[in-house]
């Protein structure tokens, strides 16, 4: 049987029963930690099979396998308790997968104190806006709608896709994240969507992408409109068809994943500048959710402020207690063009420097990190051929000094000089070139 020899030569031990009447019986005999069964086994009620689990002590989990999937009969089994329903055929990789998710979900129920508890996402918020937003998150989170977050950098687009994730029947299943912008072209295609061993260059083994690792899950697709263009065309048949193609892979790989997409810019603009598929806006534009910035909801700014004197000064053992009114208002006339990671910097910075329990002021650094700040430099000033000389010098000046800032990081170096990823690396490539 394939299945023996597949896990064997991983290293596990396999017991098989050939009769489906003899299942149970084997089961308690044996006590695996997971059992796969063979809907096509002689004899094998998977129903009576599930019920008498339920009915017993034991603990195993159980992955069921049909050549012959019925819809109503998948939700039943998953209704008793059945861990995952695969379809044959399938790759032996990717029963592997749900074997050892079933393995680590064991381990964790069997030993919960080894296991740090789920932080719950907290928003924190008295803004109506926000919290209308809040709502609207939580009543489709249930749905498997693709879900589109328009924000600028830094108001929270990855925390409301894990509070959707968090709300939703998905809760229990992985939660990938992928920034679309801090790969490479030919890496992330490898990166969503595996590839096979010989695939190309380099590929010495099968690698499994992560649509399939966020199987049952949500995957979260962070600056989606800097993804290329071809790519793209590849997202949008996984969206219409829940199957993958692997990288030099000759069949499909069927997928379940809840795709959450973030992006800072305004996506119908990157449609209509031809940086985005217009069929892919719509697919993904389900359910659209556009988080105001930090300067339109000033009254979170105080809120924020607190909760985040909290969180630094446990971290930090520090014994802040809050903000000087004069603290207060220089905050809350801050343009924060950073949003809420600004302000938190600004405050873990601040919970540092206090030498009281208020933060002073000059504990904020403000008028520093302002003197000091690169200016912004846009796309088209850039390609100006009438400022060629000086004007291009200084702009490759700045773009060297943020990568150099930030460690080489080409994202963060983006937000800092306030242009988009594909700008900069456009520039690079320029700059190479005319070296």
């Amino acid at each position: 049987m394939e299945y023996v020899r597949f896990f064997e030569n991983l290293g596990f031990l396999v017991e098989t029963t050939p009769d489906g009447s003899e299942a149970f019986s084997c089961l308690a005999e044996k006590k695996p930690d997971i059992t796969i069964a063979d809907l096509s086994t002689p004899g094998f009620s998977p129903i009576e099979f599930l019920e008498k689990i339920n009915a017993s002590a034991l603990a195993c989990h159980t992955l069921m396998i049909t050549a012959e999937p019925v819809v109503e009969h998948a939700v039943t089994l998953m209704k008793l308790g059945a861990f995952d329903y695969l379809v044959k055929p399938f790759e032996m990789e990717q029963l592997d997968l749900c074997v050892r998710r079933a393995l680590a979900l064991q381990k964790k129920q069997e030993r919960p104190d080894l296991f740090p508890q789920t932080r719950k996402v907290k928003i924190i918020t008295r803004d109506k806006d926000i919290q209308k937003l809040l709502s609207l998150a939580e009543r489709v989170a249930k749905s498997s709608a693709s879900v589109l977050i328009q924000g600028e950098s830094g108001t929270g687009k990855e925390l409301f896709a894990k509070y959707i994730h968090e709300k939703s029947d998905r809760v229990n299943r992985p939660f990938i994240a992928v920034n679309c912008a801090a790969l490479p072209e030919n890496l992330l295609e490898s990166e969503l969507f595996g590839h096979e061993k010989g695939a190309f260059t380099g590929a010495i083994s099968r690698k499994i992408g992560k649509f399939e690792l966020a199987h049952k899950g949500t995957l979260f697709l962070d600056e989606i409109t800097e993804m290329q263009f071809h790519l793209q065309a590849k997202l949008l048949r996984v969206l219409q068809e829940k199957e993958i193609d692997r990288v030099g892979g000759i069949a499909p790989v069927e997928v379940d994943v809840r795709v959450i997409a973030t992006t800072n810019r305004d996506a119908k603009e990157a449609v209509e500048n031809g940086d985005f598929r217009e069929d892919l806006f719509y697919r993904l534009n389900t359910i659209p959710l556009v988080i105001p910035p930090l300067r339109d909801r000033r009254g979170d700014i105080e809120l924020l402020s607190q909760y985040f004197i909290q969180k630094y000064c446990k971290i930090d053992s520090r014994h802040v207690k809050g903000l000087t009114k004069q603290t207060g208002a220089i905050l809350n006339a801050h343009l924060f063009s950073g949003n809420v990671r600004e302000l938190e910097n600004i405050i873990h910075r601040a919970v540092l420097l206090a030498d009281s329990d208020l933060i002073e002021p000059e504990n904020l650094m403000l008028d520093t990190l302002e003197s000091g700040a690169l200016p912004p430099i846009s796309s088209e000033s850039a390609d100006s051929e009438s400022d060629a000389g000086s004007l291009r010098h200084m702009e490759e000046k700045m773009i060297y000094k943020a990568l150099d800032q930030t460690e080489g990081n080409r994202t963060h170096a983006a937000k800092i000089l306030g242009i988009s990823v594909r700008t900069l690396r456009n520039k690079l490539n320029e700059y190479k070139e005319n070296s």
